[in-house]
């Protein structure tokens, strides 16, 4: 019987305090300037020296040879865990977190399935396992 009255008075007070979530999109929260939001790449700083593919522990940066005959980092957001190595490891200052949370995508069809990709983003990354 007490431990039924201890968990009601547990749910009481919490129903007496604020909640933790907040009414988006009406109401943003403000995360401040440490955030680790997005990456960007400013292509006009862009040296092509692929040392953000290298250090990212995802795997989820690779190059791709774009119409100007250089190649660009793309960002596979489904891999992404904005760490933020890619932006450290940037000599040139291209790539940024951007202190937006709120990008969101309608079209299902951005995501690659396993098949569809190359072999070497298919395969799981090291000590993890394909459950698809």
């Amino acid at each position: 019987m007490i431990i039924h009255l201890k968990l009601f008075a547990t749910a009481v007070k919490q129903l007496l305090q604020p909640p933790l979530t907040v009414r988006w999109p009406e109401e943003r929260r403000d995360y401040g300037d440490r955030l680790r939001g997005f990456i960007v790449n400013d292509r006009s700083k862009c040296i092509s020296c692929q040392l953000c593919e290298a250090v990212c522990p995802a795997k989820a940066i690779k190059f791709h040879l774009e119409a100007d005959g250089r190649r660009y980092p793309g960002i596979d957001w489904g891999r992404c865990i904005l760490c933020g190595y890619c932006v450290d490891a940037c000599p040139t200052g291209s790539l940024q977190h951007v202190n937006n949370t709120e990008i969101v995508w309608t079209d299902l069809d951005v995501y690659k399935k396993p098949s569809e990709m190359d072999p070497d983003d298919a395969a799981p990354l090291p000590g993890t396992k394909l459950l698809i």
